[in-house]
């Protein structure tokens, strides 16, 4: 399948000329690189080489959403292939994306990253995302932690973009926003086993310095996400985790109409918002309709994931539970 590269740009010109060579390099003489500049001041056009698969968009500083609907609205292809444009991609990326394509329920592949820095070291908390993101085959597991993909290194099927509306401007981060409406939609989502992408940490990225990607920004797009799914009626649902990461979710939850027994967790608490605090085990010969393990502290994930293995085998994750954050 041919592919449309979206490279939103404001201000990058000391970067996208060699992010642009990069995706050159990885593509095919029918793909093209859509390069959108967000009211720069600094003429990326002058960087950008001479090769008739580049076309330049130009609009006033309208954001980073609006610049991605502007290149999706002149893509001629069938995929999106994302990248920012101080990012780098990594060869072999399109080739090894476009075949997981054939799939036709698969409507989103990324990839892993390797994290560099202008100056300096990588933050820590970002080379933690790094290696979380790294880690996950199957988005769809993940979907409710944190955003489990990087979005450029995701390549997309314009189609399916298309029937959900495309990107939408919000109070929240719009890749993530997307990937769980496609989810919501039917399509799979999935992660390549390599390294596609060089992903660049610089003072200035969106993801540091708006509040459209902090953490609370994500909430309401979970909720949003299982209000309109799993609990779109009243259900009985256990939630496992009374500390901070669960502390928003029973209110809720109670709030949306749902049944709430009581609360899973191995720590000093009896009771939570009005429900009893009991031990794993309780879930053994507990009746309910959808278990939410809400716990935040790095690796308990994978030891509850295997405890509801050997508790409740029957339970399976994406259906019967999710993890979230």
């Amino acid at each position: 399948m041919r592919a449309s590269w979206l490279i939103p740009v404001r201000n990058g010109a000391q970067w996208l000329g060699e992010a642009v060579v990069s995706a050159l390099a990885d593509s095919e003489p029918t793909d093209e690189l859509l390069v959108i500049d967000d009211g720069s001041t600094d003429s990326p056009a002058r960087v950008l080489p001479d090769d008739p698969r580049v076309r330049l968009l130009t609009q006033p500083p309208r954001g980073i959403v609006a610049a991605l609907e502007n290149g999706r609205a002149h893509a001629r292809n069938p995929l999106l292939a994302r990248l920012d444009c101080d990012d780098l991609v990594l060869p072999g990326r399109l080739r090894a994306q476009r075949v997981m394509f054939d799939d036709p329920q698969i409507v989103a592949v990324g990839g892993q990253a390797r994290a560099i820095a202008d100056s300096g070291h990588v933050p820590e908390g970002m080379a933690r995302y790094v290696q979380w993101v790294n880690s996950v085959e199957h988005p769809v597991r993940e979907l409710l932690v944190e955003s489990p993909m990087f979005h450029p290194a995701t390549t997309l099927r314009a189609s399916a973009v298309a029937a959900i509306g495309g990107y939408r401007e919000g109070p929240f981060p719009e890749d993530y926003d997307l990937f769980l409406r496609l989810q919501g939609a039917g399509g799979r989502l999935y992660n390549l086993r390599r390294e596609v992408l060089a992903w660049r940490d610089r003072p200035g990225r969106l993801t540091r310095t708006d509040p459209r990607y902090a953490r609370t920004a994500f909430l309401p797009l979970k909720q949003d996400w299982l209000a309109a799914g799993p609990l779109s009626r009243p259900r009985r649902v256990v939630l496992w985790g009374a500390n901070r990461a669960g502390r928003p979710w029973t209110p809720w939850l109670i709030a949306q109409g749902h049944d709430v027994p009581f609360v899973v967790d191995i720590g000093p608490f009896t009771s939570r918002h009005g429900r009893p605090v009991l031990p794993p085990e309780a879930i053994v010969d507990a009746r309910f309709d959808l278990l939410l393990v809400a716990v935040g502290k790095r690796g308990a994930r994978h030891s509850i994931r295997e405890d509801i293995a050997r508790l409740r085998p029957d339970l399976e994750e994406g259906r019967d539970w999710f993890a979230l954050a």
